[in-house]
């Protein structure tokens, strides 16, 4: 297994570069109709933007030394259960030949400090986990209440599956007050849910949403905190998300929407047509693949054209970065695997990178990975992570 990364890594740099001949070609196309995640991660490698950016990783990158120690190492350890989650993270860090390459030398580092992966270890990725706020008030953990049904004021009945909360109308919905539910995911948690007009939300961790119950005959209106992912029912009426300021219109239609405080707000369009509105009533219509983004405290809206993929990745179990500081990107995965960043300089918060992280594993891969572009130091102490610039 370990030789046929070095093999589809050879046959894409060879693609690349214009240097493959028609049996390289086949084996390289039937790789990529093993599987749909073969085809994703060719295309990302091909990516123009990526090549440009890994060829300046790769000047960077003594191949000849890397090769040297790679084979010293592979008559030394065995280690093909690493090597084969490592290269899951890998896929965005260099070009094709320079990813095998540096796969496999981080594997087989003599240098490890077991003690410190023992303790990175413990730092284990999220799960399906939240808390109901009633309409009167009473909370209802999520996770420990799985097989129920509820039933609120107005009759709307609520089930409560093994991840999904379930919202149908009731006799009496629509009618009278208006009942309010709040979802809340704590960090290291995530939670789906579907609301009494069919729209379909994923929320991410340190996220909530209040709804009502059963929506009115005129407009149906959220409250998001945090990140989500929607998919809005086509029911005729408008679909509102009010979130810190930034409010997202929509008739039916799939987009992801962050907008945790102090962050930039983000409305990524996948499919569909919306309307992004400011407190001072600014506004912007998006189309499907662009992002409209508002500043801390500004606004004004942003919008550009976006790989959705990076945006909506994790709710398929995977999270993408690409050419992120490592502030934004330990952030995000701190939300996630719950633990705390700690950063010795702060050169080290702007050091950018790009990696492809399987959501439902351990962190430690990728911190390996990251110790081994050379350019960080890394020490784990419980769910601590400090962050050092590895000043050579």
């Amino acid at each position: 297994m370990i030789n046929q990364y070095f093999e589809i890594a050879r046959l894409i740099a060879k693609q690349i570069s214009g240097e493959l001949d028609k049996e390289e070609q086949i084996r390289l196309e039937n790789w990529r109709k093993e599987s749909p995640e073969n085809e994703r991660l060719f295309e990302e490698i091909r990516n123009e933007e990526n090549i440009t950016a890994n060829l300046r990783r790769r000047n960077s990158f003594n191949t000849d030394m890397g090769w040297e120690k790679v084979n010293e190492g592979i008559h030394k350890y065995r280690f093909r259960k690493r090597v084969l989650r490592i290269c899951r993270y890998a896929a965005m860090l260099a070009m094709p030949l320079v990813i095998a390459a540096l796969v496999t030398f981080q594997i087989i580092n003599e240098n490890r400090n077991d003690k410190t992966i023992a303790a990175t270890e413990q730092i284990l990725p999220g799960s399906t986990k939240a808390t109901l706020t009633l309409d009167n008030g009473e909370i209802v953990d999520l996770t420990a209440t799985k097989g129920e049904r509820l039933e609120e004021s107005d009759g709307t009945l609520i089930k409560i599956d093994s991840a999904t909360l379930n919202y149908k109308h009731g006799a009496n919905a629509a009618d009278g007050k208006i009942a309010y539910n709040k979802v809340s995911v704590p960090r290291g948690g995530e939670y789906k849910l579907v609301l009494s007009d069919g729209t379909r939300v994923h929320l991410n961790s340190m996220s909530s949403l209040r709804f009502p119950v059963s929506f009115g005959s005129k407009t149906r209106q959220v409250e998001l905190d945090g990140e989500a992912y929607f998919e809005v029912s086509k029911t005729g009426q408008p679909f509102i998300v009010n979130a810190n300021g930034m409010d997202v219109e929509v008739l039916g239609t799939t987009f992801n929407l962050s907008a945790y405080k102090d962050e930039p707000r983000q409305t990524t369009l996948v499919s569909g047509s919306v309307r992004v509105r400011t407190g001072n009533g600014n506004s912007r219509i998006i189309k499907p693949s662009q992002q409209a983004s508002i500043a801390p405290g500004a606004n004004q809206i942003d919008v550009k054209t976006v790989d959705t993929a990076f945006y909506t990745s994790w709710i398929h179990g995977k999270i993408k970065f690409k050419d992120q500081r490592l502030e934004d990107i330990m952030k995000t995965l701190s939300r996630w695997y719950d633990m705390d960043i700690v950063y010795a300089d702060k050169e080290a918060k702007n050091l950018r990178f790009g990696c492809y992280v399987n959501r439902y594993e351990e962190i430690s891969p990728l911190l390996e990975l990251l110790r081994n572009t050379g350019s960080v130091k890394i020490e784990t102490k419980g769910k601590t992570i400090k962050i050092h610039t590895n000043h050579k």
